[in-house]
């Protein structure tokens, strides 16, 4: 008797997304343009203007990290283009207006500040690619990139290149290279958009920002002193839980 033809393995298929899958996409490419329309303001010299796109950017981008929690994790795409999307954003983007504010005409000396904020942000984005164990922690292993372009932003609300002395361009340059420094550094911290009441705040407050007015200089110095305290004070919060 004929033996019967092995049947060949029928061929998994391959779950079919739902719509809420995409809803992360929409996100990252809201980033990408807003990041698009901030080059657009700096090239422009509305720097004030550039700073608060990048502030509403950053909202969009903690948005994204919300919509998140629908879906069972991000695909390959995905992370290649949040990786992107945060480079240009939040990386390129304050650097050139980091130049513009502080830097412009400063020689040799500018263009290292330059450098500094744009390919200290690469490898930051470079590592967390590569190697983040602290994913299912929900933290970071070194400064969030998004945190010194927040910095960059805020300085722009505060002050205007016309005041910029020679020894506020050499502070601005220290600063950078500290937080540029920490970006690349091994240092936990814990992820500032998990509490969505911290969120919501700092989300009202960007807000306020674009609303202009003498609220909005106000509202530009809390979060820039929030954001120092977030900078220097949560490593010690997050090694307490990690020990904990």
């Amino acid at each position: 008797m004929r033996k019967k033809a092995a049947k060949p393995p029928k061929q998994r298929k391959k779950p079919a997304r739902v719509w809420h899958q995409y809803i992360p996409y929409g996100f990252m490419g809201t980033v990408f343009i807003l990041g698009f329309l901030a080059l657009f303001a700096v090239v422009a010299g509305e720097l004030g203007l550039a700073g608060r796109i990048i502030l509403a950017a950053m909202v969009i981008a903690g948005m994204e990290y919300y919509s998140r929690r629908f879906i069972s994790g991000p695909s390959s795409l995905e992370h290649e283009f949040s990786a992107l999307a945060d480079f240009f954003c939040f990386a390129l983007v304050p650097g050139l207006l980091m130049y513009q504010l502080a830097f412009r005409g400063w020689g040799i000396l500018g263009l290292i500040g330059l450098f500094v904020v744009v390919f200290g942000a690469l490898i930051r984005l470079s590592l967390f690619k590569l190697y983040n164990p602290l994913t299912s922690q929900r933290g970071f292993i070194g400064l969030p990139v998004t945190m010194s372009a927040a910095c960059i932003a805020l300085v722009a609300q505060l002050i205007g290149p016309e005041h910029i002395t020679p020894t506020w361009r050499l502070l601005f340059l220290g600063v950078m290279t500290s937080l540029m420094f920490l970006t690349v550094s091994t240092i936990r911290y814990p992820n500032p958009t998990e509490r969505p009441a911290v969120f919501g705040l700092a989300a009202l407050m960007v807000a306020v920002i674009f609303a202009g007015g003498q609220a909005a200089g106000w509202s530009s110095g809390l979060l820039l002193c929030g954001g120092t305290a977030y900078i220097i004070i949560a490593p010690l919060g997050a090694g307490k839980r990690e020990r904990g």
